[in-house]
């Protein structure tokens, strides 16, 4: 892990350290079990029966953290609580269809949403897709405002989809976004069966925008990201208010599947080739599929379904890799790949590195000689724009860029990722 800059970003994601520390309470602390290497007995002791089903049962990662200390004091063999952990929590029957996930963040109430298949059964592991919307700009609407509500604009094949909401001042990019989100797929594991090899996060406009922060900041849980008519280029505008440094190097935690529209009056192919090039310099494996005539739009999905789900599927997420590369603008923090680190525990190295070279430095904003140089302050405009976007200035969000797309030409984004009457100015 490399540390790049120093600065007091005070960002700590806090949901993924308590998943983490309360299975490490019960690995760790095997000095507290009686260690053996018989079989495995048929049922564990009531006591310590009682205290795993207690800590399956725990429906956050701090209750989890209090109950697998209990396991631990109930005295079990190591082999046999080991092999329940293995095993997995039992799942019971669930609704199916439209599960409301309510939470509170800022102030601002979001209706959250996931979508459950007819036909899931707890029987068989379920993909989860995370899909992120757009139109994060607006301000959230006041008691007994209508809402469009959150929808699936790409269906797909059998999977559980989350709908996370997000408004201003809770954007994708923002530290209580970030929390929110694992929050609701901690809740969502703790429910369903879902395969942890096959979740994924994607997202439409602002929310392919979202996919690229996730992808930068916090890549572990993550099988695949797959950005959709998003513009990385959004996050170094500094009207933005991105959350910490970001740097593109870390973008090979994530198997990236990008896909962008020629015609997008929003964020044109042609400003994001840019960036993608950049991405491929540094080494990261990038599959960027454009549609010439496409607008800000999905009218693409038909032809572009079986491409996006042959990737997923090709891309399971690795629960032992054997290298972890990361960068961060600090140590004296907790931060994803310290997360990493802990879950994925037969890491065979980290890479360290003190000097910057292209391939395995790419940084986002920064050229290497920059990497190189002391410490400096500079805005994450000059950063970018001076050596990396060329001419191109930054786009904005969709409601600082404005121009809703009226025309009849396939748009299916529609209003909620487009405010009217709003100005033009960080368009490229």
């Amino acid at each position: 892990m490399t540390a790049a800059r120093n600065r007091n970003i005070p960002i700590r994601y806090t949901v993924m350290r308590t998943i983490l520390f309360a299975a490490a309470v019960l690995l760790v602390s095997s000095g507290s079990l009686a260690v053996r290497t018989a079989p495995v007995s048929a049922a564990l002791a009531a006591p310590v029966e009682d205290a795993m089903r207690a800590f399956w049962e725990a429906d956050s990662p701090n209750e989890a953290e209090t109950r697998a200390a209990k396991v631990v004091a109930a005295g079990g063999a190591f082999d046999e609580v080991l092999s329940r952990l293995k095993s997995g929590r039992p799942y019971g029957a669930e609704r199916s269809g439209r599960v409301e996930l309510p939470t509170t963040v800022r102030l601002q109430h979001l209706d959250n949403v996931a979508e459950v298949p007819a036909e899931y059964t707890p029987s068989t592991r379920w993909a989860l897709r995370v899909s992120l919307h757009g139109g994060v700009g607006r301000e959230a609407p006041r008691a007994g405002d209508p809402v469009r509500p959150l929808a699936n604009r790409i269906p797909g094949g059998p999977e559980i989809v989350l709908h996370p909401r997000a408004w201003a001042e809770t954007e994708w990019w923002k530290k209580d976004a970030v929390d929110n989100l694992l929050t609701l797929v901690d809740r969502l594991k703790r429910r369903f069966n879902i395969d942890e090899r096959r979740i994924y996060i994607t997202g439409i406009s602002d929310g392919g925008t979202g996919v690229y922060f996730f992808g930068m900041r916090s890549a572990t849980a993550w099988a695949a990201c797959l950005p959709l008519n998003g513009h990385p280029s959004v996050l170094a505008n500094p009207d933005t208010g991105v959350d910490g440094e970001l740097f593109s190097g870390n973008l090979v935690n994530c198997p990236l599947h990008a896909v962008n529209g020629g015609r997008d009056r929003l964020y044109p192919a042609a400003s994001v080739a840019p960036l993608i090039e950049m991405f491929k310099k540094g080494g990261i494996p990038v599959s960027w599929q454009v549609y010439p005539e496409a607008n800000h739009d999905t009218s693409w999905w038909p032809e572009e379904r079986a491409r996006y789900e042959a990737f997923l599927l090709a891309h399971p997420r690795v629960a032992h890799p054997d290298t972890v590369s990361w960068e961060t603008e600090r140590t004296d923090r907790d931060d994803d790949v310290a997360d990493r680190q802990l879950q994925e525990r037969h890491v065979a190295r980290v890479r360290r590195r003190g000097h910057a070279d292209e391939r395995e430095r790419a940084r986002f904003g920064r050229d290497n000689r920059e990497a190189d140089r002391p410490p400096r302050r500079r805005s994450i405009r000059q950063k970018v724009v001076a050596r990396r976007l060329l001419e191109l200035r930054e786009p904005g969000t969709e409601e600082r860029d404005g121009d809703e797309v009226t025309e009849d030409d396939g748009v299916v984004e529609g209003p909620e990722d487009h405010a009217p009457g709003q100005s033009n100015s960080g368009r490229p």
